[in-house]
């Protein structure tokens, strides 16, 4: 009987606050050892979650990359690969054209690619490269319906060649944690994410200057390089003592747990883990139509939505969410949202069609 493991080779940027970083350690812990052997490669070191990596008794390496284009990093990546010979090798994120043509080169048979996010905002070199490896990848994995649209139609692949897996949670996490309370007078709500475009904080904000009257506090938990805009922002619409810019926090569920609604107004999205993280806490969440978002919230079912990028109609659904009468049904939205994360969502669920994907790939 054959013993050997399945050597499974994770190359990502590094292990920093973002929830699909989140996601791929949760994976890698979740995988059966008695069939895989999972190592992870990151460009660059620290990171919110590399305490956890070095808990969890798996093999890494870390190369500290210099630059955004580095050569020599490419060829860390390559004797990396043909010293460890691994069977799979697994890109993420920005790790994907350096593992892709590293991978090639050192004559791995085997290559998977994830892709995370929609409209993704390369550069123009990373955009071209991208598209001409993507025929590397024996399998593409797609985290929403919106992402597997996408990468068909912008890589000229064979739908067959895309699958769509989501990312999951490890709802062991947030099982000790108290659910959505009930605040006093002041209505307490959030978000968490990159300090972008994106994320589209300024319609938030924008919308919120409309509620002056009201008692509430939004708290938003990200870096990026908006902050010094949104600041600002928050000055000229006189929102000092509503709105506070939090910057990074390890522990988002204890953040979540503190609001009585989370609110995600993004231009565009891939899924947005922190949904998942944020239903796994049953809280009601507000949130754009748009991109993998509609793979997790079914209006008026287990959430709300508004149109993207649409001030207006944000105002609107704001206002319904400020309005304690609807406490109760808000509430139900949360509990609906909750079961479909457990149904759908579980990291124990994910990890398993990623072994059976991993096991059948050719």
């Amino acid at each position: 009987m054959n013993n050997t493991k399945i050597k499974i080779l994770y190359i990502i940027p590094s292990l920093s606050s973002g929830g699909a970083e989140r996601f791929v350690l949760d994976l890698i812990c979740n995988l059966d050892r008695n069939i895989f052997e999972p190592n992870l490669l990151m460009f660059n070191g620290g990171g919110f979650f590399l305490d956890d990596l070095k808990q969890s008794n798996i093999e890494y390496k870390i190369l500290n990359k210099k630059y955004k284009i580095d050569l020599l990093n490419f060829c860390r990546i390559y004797r990396y690969i043909k010293k460890n010979k691994p069977d799979i090798v697994h890109t993420q994120l920005g790790g994907d054209v350096y593992g892709k043509i590293a991978a090639k080169l050192a004559g791995i048979k085997k290559i998977v690619s994830t892709e995370q996010n929609v409209n993704d905002n390369d550069n123009k070199l990373i955009s071209f490269l991208k598209k001409r490896t993507a025929c590397f990848s024996n399998k593409v994995i797609a985290i929403s319906e919106a992402v597997k649209s996408d990468v068909i139609k912008k890589y000229n692949i064979s739908q067959d060649k895309v699958d769509l897996i989501y990312n999951g949670l490890n709802l062991s996490n947030f099982s000790n944690i108290s659910k959505v309370k009930e605040n006093g007078e002041k209505i307490i709500f959030g978000s968490v994410g990159r300090l972008s475009e994106q994320k589209n904080f300024s319609l938030l904000f924008k919308a919120l200057s409309s509620f002056k009257n009201k008692n509430f506090e939004c708290l938003i938990v990200g870096v990026g390089e908006l902050k010094g805009q949104l600041e600002q922002e928050i000055v000229d619409l006189n929102l000092q003592d509503k709105v506070y810019l939090l910057g990074e926090r390890k522990n988002v569920a204890d953040f979540l747990s503190k609001l009585d609604f989370f609110v995600l107004p993004s231009k565009w999205e891939g899924l947005g883990v922190v949904l998942l993280e944020a239903g796994a806490l049953s809280l009601p969440v507000l949130a754009s139509a748009t991109g993998g978002i509609l793979d997790v919230i079914k209006d008026n079912k287990t959430g709300i939505l508004f149109e993207n990028d649409n001030l207006e109609d944000l105002i609107d659904k704001l206002s319904y969410f400020f309005d304690r009468n609807n406490y109760s049904d808000l509430k139900l939205l949360g509990t609906n949202l909750h079961d479909l994360i457990l149904d759908k969502f579980d990291i124990k669920k994910i990890s398993k069609k990623y072994e059976d994907m991993y096991l059948n790939l050719n």
